[in-house]
Order: C-alpha cells, then structure tokens, then sequence
C-alpha cells in the first residue's frame, strides 16, 4: 500500500457542476472523508460506516471510482473489492460564473471538508495536546488580483512543503493541513 500511496497524483481537482452532483449526497461525502483519511474500505465497510446496505453503498463507490475519485485497489484475498483514494488530496472548485451549481450541492460538497477537519480538530484536541497546531480564521480586504496572488502563494507554499514532506519518509510527525480562502458576501 505504501507504493500506491507513493504514486498517487498530489491532487485531483473536481469543478463545476457535474462534480457537485456527484458529491452532493450524503454517503459518498462520508466514504470520501474515510477513504482520503487514506483508508481502503470495502463495500461493505463503507457501508457500516455510511448506514447504507452493501449493494447501495456499492453502486455509489462505483459512480465515485467512474469519476476517478477513488480507485480500486489491490486485493489481498481477491473476494471483496477495495477501495482507495485517488489522489493525496482534492480540491472542489465551483467553476464558472452562472454553471449551474447550486447553493444545496455546494453546501454539501463543503461538508465533506468540514466534516474531515472537524475529526482532525476533535483528534488534535483529545489526542494531541501536547504538539504544537493551529486554526486560525482571517477577515482579509483584497482586490481580486491580490487575492488570486494569496491562492497562487499559499497553493506554492503547500507544494514546498508537500515537497519537504515526501523528502521525510517516515521520519516526520504527519500533519492535516487545511485551507479555505472565499470571498466574504453579505
């Protein structure tokens, strides 16, 4: 498994509204967060976790493996297929102005991401609390060339450090990195 973590892509990105279909539902938001935690569920696994029969929860890694989010991955006993991420990471973009997403599908698509930093967060507090960490939110006044220059950086600065991190091994502590920048509307 560490040889196909190894090669996956750093980051898949998923845009526009054919993307926020797929992942405005409920199950595939909660398999998603599970398997790009970097854990390989089954159907049935996926399925415990999901609250969904094994043949439901099927149908959706199967539309979410059709779509390149997951991947199946190398069976040990070649009865029950598994499931792994994709890519290190993923980002969702809304894409266009007026592509046709909705306010509902882009709510639940954020909830994926919320929902995986809340777990971080929760593991961090109980778990951690000795290491060093940080959440911090800012309310920053830009113009949009300045503000396209804050995501080209922060998006340089991750890779530099993604980087780093593959130059570590096994060495370094591993650390959930989460960033959000959106524009603030009343």
């Amino acid at each position: 498994m560490a040889r196909q973590e190894a090669d996956l892509p750093k980051v898949l990105v998923l845009e526009g509204p054919q993307a926020l279909r797929l992942l405005a539902h409920e199950a595939r938001q909660r398999v998603i967060a599970e398997i790009y935690e970097g854990r390989e569920l089954t159907a049935t696994e996926a399925a415990q976790v999901c609250g969904l029969t094994p043949s439901a929860m099927s149908y959706h890694l199967r539309m979410l493996e059709k779509a390149g989010v997951v991947l199946a991955a190398e069976a040990a006993d070649g009865r029950e297929r598994r499931y792994r991420r994709a890519a290190r990471s993923f980002q969702v973009r809304q894409g266009s102005r007026g592509s046709g997403a909705s306010r509902v599908q882009l709510r639940t698509t954020v909830g994926i991401w919320l929902d995986t930093l809340t777990r971080a967060v929760e593991r961090w507090v109980t778990d951690g609390a000795g290491r060093q960490g940080a959440v911090s939110t800012e309310v920053l006044r830009l113009t949009p060339e300045q503000s396209t220059e804050l995501v080209s950086r922060m998006n340089a600065l991750l890779e530099e450090y993604d980087e780093i991190s593959d130059a570590n091994g096994d060495e370094g502590l591993e650390w959930e990195t989460d960033w959000a920048h959106v524009p603030r509307v009343r």
